[in-house]
């Protein structure tokens, strides 16, 4: 279909203007998954024995460049004829999420809509929308027994989507601004991140709030902005508390149980963390976005290792901001301003 950016006038005669249908209609939707540097990179370097393992990166969503193909055909550049949504290249990515089908889902801010990646199939759709409303700032997605939830910040709502992008629900209550989703798999319960309230909600399924955890402050259990989420294989809740530079963490009941990171330029310090999440040996992953890295801690908060610095190349960042972990300990990072999501593994302690 032909996006309503495309100004088919342009065209000039019926036989471009057919052209211009058939590239927009019959382009595959086949992510473009990079490996050529897997299993090549590694952190630590030698003679240290490695602990993470790069794997691959996707930044290009189509084999094909329909934006640009129609910017030739109707003679006008692809900045005129492109809408982002329908940018065949990750844009903006913030926030991914694995299912147990191995499908990838990212929202993109930049594109203003979620991304899935068949990490099997190789395949990528686009959801632009929830019901009525078009996505302008989607940040959270987490995925629950074929239910989809999308939390868009400039909408202030948290969307419930079956897997073919219908929408079927929304959270109750109101948000100030909703950001990172977290997903207890045993329990159902979902987390969300109201930045601006300074505080984490918990959700049914269903999308009926069950309480909320925090306030606005710098005590034990109190938020400074909180933007990202984790839930551990044991149920603990992980929160980013992005002003006061730390992560605390609380039980599956809610209960603040400990926290580390303090501001400073050292390099066991935080300054305004980002993505957070857990290995299978308890590991706390925290994406240090402002020095392009990720930092590996103990639950004691003792900096492990870091891998990562600022660049274009493979396993380097720009700005990055979301990160997931799947039960194969495969590391997803969501290299925001280079428009990608990158791969690593953890190779495991022993």
């Amino acid at each position: 279909m032909v996006k309503k950016y495309i100004d088919c006038r342009s065209a000039g005669t019926p036989l471009l203007a057919l052209m211009i249908f058939i590239v927009s209609s019959c382009a595959p939707s086949r992510a473009v998954i990079d490996r050529s540097a897997m299993d090549k990179l590694f952190w630590p370097g030698p003679p240290e024995k490695p602990r993470i393992s790069y794997l691959w990166s996707v930044s290009e969503l189509s084999e094909t460049t329909p934006g640009r193909m129609l910017g030739i055909f109707a003679g006008t550049p692809e900045s005129e004829t492109s809408d982002p949504s329908s940018s065949h290249r990750l844009l903006r990515p913030y926030s991914c999420f694995v299912d147990e089908a191995g499908d990838l889902y990212i929202t993109d801010t930049g594109a203003f809509r979620v991304t899935i990646i068949s990490t099997k199939e190789g395949t990528s759709r686009n959801i632009l929308r929830a019901g009525d409303e078009e996505f302008l700032s989607p940040i959270g997605v987490v995925v629950f027994k074929g239910k989809l939830y999308v939390s868009d910040s400039s909408l202030k709502k948290v969307f419930i989507l079956d897997k073919g992008g219908k929408l079927v629900g929304k959270f109750e209550g109101e948000f100030e601004r909703p950001t990172s989703l977290a997903l207890s798999a045993e329990t159902g319960v979902i987390y969300v991140a109201d930045t601006l309230a300074h505080r984490v909600y918990l959700y049914s399924p269903e999308g009926k709030r069950l309480g909320n955890i925090g306030k606005h402050g710098s005590e034990k259990g109190e938020f400074n902005y909180p933007t990202h989420l984790w839930v551990d294989g044991q149920g603990r809740l992980y929160v980013t508390d992005s002003l006061n530079s730390r992560i605390e963490i609380f039980s599956s009941r809610g209960d603040f149980e400990e926290m580390f990171g303090t501001l400073g330029d050292a390099l066991g310090n935080l300054d305004k963390p980002k993505g957070v999440a857990t290995d299978s040996d308890g590991n706390i992953y925290v994406v240090d976005s402002i020095n392009d890295m990720v930092k590996i801690f103990d639950r004691s908060g003792r900096l492990l290792l870091v891998f990562g610095q600022q660049g274009t190349g493979f396993g380097q960042f720009w700005l990055p901001s979301g990160i997931f972990i799947d039960k194969a300990n495969v590391i997803y990072v969501a290299d925001t301003y280079n428009g990608r999501l990158q791969a690593f593994r953890y190779l495991g302690s022993k």
